[in-house]
């Protein structure tokens, strides 16, 4: 009983006079309603209700305990003992302060209390009332004159509320930028503070209205959280869905590699270097015949080899970089690679004659390179001898009379084969055996005989002594001499051979019986 005494005689206490600090904008339920200022239910009917156990009808603590309940505050008086408005800021006395807030309480300890519904500026307020034995009213209120609160209960001052929450522009990769949009808010005119998320944890030093993935976040969804604010308002905060997982970077490719170099078996080709954006860290490089991988083609430069002979070279450059998907820039490719040229420092020489039974050879020269294959073929009249492919060659009974010839060919995987074609002075000539015989009386009888060569064409020359000569023509490989100065007994002759295109010429000297 004396609590309620002690409530009722400081509900019966006045609100403080305010004539020189304040301007009265309406009063009375009605006619503030009229004039566009609300009482946000609390008349007609329910300043008739008890609410925080404050006492009904008109009074300043029932119509602030009413507001604060509407605003989300328990429906049962967060403290106990004496609901005098004089002791509002002794209770909260840890949430007062002089700042005026939209929704906070305007405390007076001479024991009253309002509601802040308007923050003009940090001087001027406007405020919505109940009075004891008086009526509900706004009044607007200036610090000067001394009609200033105590002091502000901030219990649920009015907060800035997204009514439509940020939102991320901007797809998440690596090094693209992300813009925060704020979203709408309850208020206009607020400020906006920004505060970038990754994986939901705040990301330090993130708090601009951009933000640029870094190469460490892929994979990372990011979001954005928006503080508003706005003088005499308490702070809102609203938080953007979250964006897809941040891909790679991706770099692209300003320059292609350029190839220079003769594409030619044994020469260099040469790539120069791609340009990028962003430049990667750390580049390799791949070289390619007709489209298939060069194993060991790891550099800018490349030697190219016989097995590259006939195809098109291309170089590919793989850029890499920390956070980015590896990129490629490919080269043009080089027309197909031609075969080097053998040169020969010292020439094949053919030794030997060209007689049936006696061996032809060569010696093969040198070549650069030395490592070089080297093949014979041997030909009769210009035509090849089947089988006739080694170094040497050695005449057949079949061969007096042709010309012979030998191609010497030098040859090596990747290069322009060279042929060296050889040639004897003279066709091919059988040795010729003479034999002499004297058959009648003062007369011999000369057969001359030829490997491969049946009969002999050709001349004899008989001479004596003294040098008296004749000459007959063979006749199926054998003549007969019977000169008047040829007598019989031991005669000392020379019986020469002269030779023809098959049969080498010879002579033989010998002292031969004459019948």
């Amino acid at each position: 009983m004396a609590t309620l005494l002690g409530l009722l005689l400081g509900l019966l206490v006045t609100a403080p006079s305010a004539q020189a600090t304040s301007t009265l904008l309406c009063k009375g339920f009605t006619a503030c309603a009229k004039a566009g200022y609300s009482s946000f239910g609390y008349g007609p009917t329910n300043y008739k209700k008890m609410w925080w156990r404050m006492y009904s009808g008109h009074n300043c603590t029932n119509y602030m305990a009413y507001r604060m309940i509407k605003a989300g505050m328990p429906e049962t008086r967060p403290w106990s003992g004496s609901g005098d408005a004089r002791n509002w800021g002794v209770v909260f006395k840890s949430k007062t302060n002089q700042t005026p807030t939209v929704g906070s309480v305007a405390w007076w300890s001479s024991n009253h209390v309002a509601y802040v519904e308007q923050v003009i500026d940090a001087n001027t307020i406007i405020i919505s009332e109940d009075h004891y034995r008086g009526d509900f009213d706004w009044r607007k209120i200036v610090r000067a004159g001394g009609g200033w609160p105590t002091g502000f209960i901030h219990l649920v001052d009015e907060a800035i509320t997204a009514t439509a929450p940020p939102t991320v522009v901007g797809t998440p990769q690596v090094d693209k930028k992300l813009t925060a949009k704020p979203g709408t808010w309850s208020k206009t005119g607020a400020s906006y503070a920004y505060q970038w998320l990754a994986g939901g944890k705040a990301i330090a030093g993130a708090t601009a209205s951009s933000y640029v993935p870094s190469a460490t976040q892929v994979g990372a969804a990011f979001t954005v959280k928006v503080t508003a604010s706005k003088s005499g308002y308490r702070t809102g905060s609203s938080v953007s869905k979250a964006t897809a997982a941040t891909v790679p970077g991706t770099m692209d490719v300003a320059a292609t590699p350029v190839i220079s170099g003769i594409p030619k078996v044994g020469a260099v080709l040469a790539a120069s270097a791609p340009t990028w954006a962003p430049a990667p860290s750390a580049s390799k490089w791949a070289w390619f015949a007709n489209g298939v991988y060069i194993p060991g083609g790891s550099k800018a430069t490349l030697t190219l080899k016989p097995a590259q002979l006939g195809k098109a070279i291309r170089v590919v450059s793989v850029g890499s970089r920390p956070g980015y998907t590896d990129a490629q820039a490919r080269s043009e490719a080089t027309t197909a690679v031609g075969p080097e040229k053998l040169s020969v420092g010292k020439e094949p020489v053919l030794s030997g004659s060209p007689y049936v039974g006696r061996a032809l050879s060569v010696k093969p020269g040198v070549t650069d390179p030395t490592d070089v294959t080297t093949t014979y073929q041997w030909f009769r009249d210009g035509k090849a001898i089947p089988g006739a492919t080694a170094a040497s060659y050695t005449p057949t009974l079949t061969d007096p009379g042709v010309r012979l010839s030998v191609q010497v060919r030098y040859s090596k995987l990747g290069y322009t084969p060279i042929d060296r074609v050889l040639k004897p002075r003279t066709a091919v000539r059988s040795l010729a055996r003479i034999y002499v015989k004297s058959k009648a009386h003062r007369s011999v009888t000369v057969t001359v005989l030829a490997n491969g060569v049946s009969p002999v064409r050709g001349d004899v020359v008989l001479t004596n002594r003294a040098g008296t000569k004749r000459t007959l023509p063979l006749v199926r490989g054998k003549v007969t001499f019977s000169p008047d100065w040829l007598y019989a007994g031991n005669r000392p002759l020379t019986v020469s051979y002269l030779g023809s295109y098959r049969v080498e010429a010879r002579s033989l000297t010998k002292t031969f019986t004459i019948k």
